[in-house]
């Protein structure tokens, strides 16, 4: 263990040795799983869903991130932070995409292509029954974004909802991206002139399960590719605890095979390339084998469709309302944004904490 892992537990060890109160409440004593937690934000109101980029180097990252008055209210705004020094500390807050009265924008993802361009994503609702992906874009890291707010088209003409969760995946010829409906069926999307404008691929469904006019029903989806095979890691739709599925597709997502499902449960499951692996995070939903019966923030090792490490649990809460992890790596550590109430957090984490 590190010295500022050590350092930690002994502060740990010291304040639940002083705050206990003779057998009155039960005290856990772990170490935790984070070199640190750089708090982004705090706010009364409801922040969630962030995503992080920035220069390879870390010497200038963004997180963005919804705000709005409740979980699903319809003032939801995306808001952007910045850092200068490898994610310690947070400024510059500001607005990217204010929808207007009466909208909701949330769940933004990054993606950042070969020449530095960003592209932020995220879905805007206008109604319970109305919602589109949308999608800007910044060729400095940020400090601007383009005027033009592009919008992803509909699978076919009579939807009127998608909305979108999930990492996007970047080829050398093509961004590939998912989205959903409220009937949680999903679909592929790709782009072959660098995000400027999108089309529809196919449904990514199950052949087992397809029936008739209906799809699958996955949703919050997230994409990855090893060995030139395309992985896609999707949370079940209306079946609790959520299921997280696994795919894989050899012909650039018009087809999935060899589904399966992982032995976690959860939502809003993220992809993050990490050398021949991914990291694999997401929302444990499965409280009754939690402890305590909590919510927990989990993430593990990804290779080939299976799991390939150990699970880490980063957060563990009684309140649902938390998760939607996503990773920014470097050589020797990486940084893992999300959210619990009314907090957007950034940990740094070591990779040894993936070794038994």
């Amino acid at each position: 263990m590190n010295d500022k892992r050590s350092a930690l537990l002994i502060v740990l060890c010291l304040f639940f040795a002083t705050s206990c109160i003779e057998e009155e409440v039960y005290c856990v004593i772990e170490s935790t799983p984070y070199v640190y937690d750089a708090i982004v934000e705090t706010n009364t109101n409801h922040i969630a869903f962030p995503t992080i980029a920035g220069y390879p180097d870390g010497s200038k990252l963004v997180i963005a991130y919804r705000e709005g008055s409740g979980h699903t209210s319809f003032d939801g705004k995306i808001i952007q932070k910045e850092s200068y020094d490898q994610g310690v500390t947070w400024g510059n807050r500001k607005v990217i995409y204010d929808g207007g009265s009466g909208c909701d924008a949330r769940d933004p993802q990054f993606v950042t292509l070969a020449d530095g361009t960003i592209i932020c994503r995220f879905f805007v609702r206008t109604s319970q029954d109305a919602s589109t992906v949308k999608f800007i874009r910044s060729n400095d890291c940020g400090k601007t974004y383009d005027n033009r707010v592009g919008e992803f088209p509909m699978p076919h003409r009579g939807e009127t909802y998608a909305a979108a969760r999930g990492n996007m995946l970047v080829t050398a010829d093509a961004i590939y991206s998912t989205s959903y409906n409220r009937w949680h069926e999903n679909w592929l999307m790709k782009s072959v002139d660098q995000g400027v404008s999108w089309k529809f691929v196919a449904w990514i469904d199950n052949p087992v399960d397809l029936q008739r006019d209906t799809h699958f029903q996955l949703n919050e989806a997230s994409l990855g590719i090893h060995d030139n095979r395309m992985y896609v890691v999707s949370r079940s739709g209306f079946d609790e605890p959520r299921k997280i599925h696994v795919a894989r597709s050899e012909d650039e997502g018009c087809t999935w095979n060899e589904w399966k499902q992982l032995p976690v449960y959860g939502q809003a499951p993220s992809l993050t390339p990490y050398k021949d692996k991914h990291i694999l995070t997401y929302r444990n939903t499965k409280t009754d084998e939690n402890e305590h019966n909590r919510f927990h923030f989990d993430m593990a090792l990804f290779k080939d469709g299976e799991l390939c490490s150990k699970t880490v649990t980063l957060l563990k809460t009684h309140y649902f309302d938390m998760g939607y992890g996503d990773v920014f790596t470097f050589d020797d550590f990486f940084l893992l944004c999300c959210y619990t109430e009314n907090s957007i957090h950034c940990f740094k984490i070591l990779y040894d904490v993936f070794e038994d």
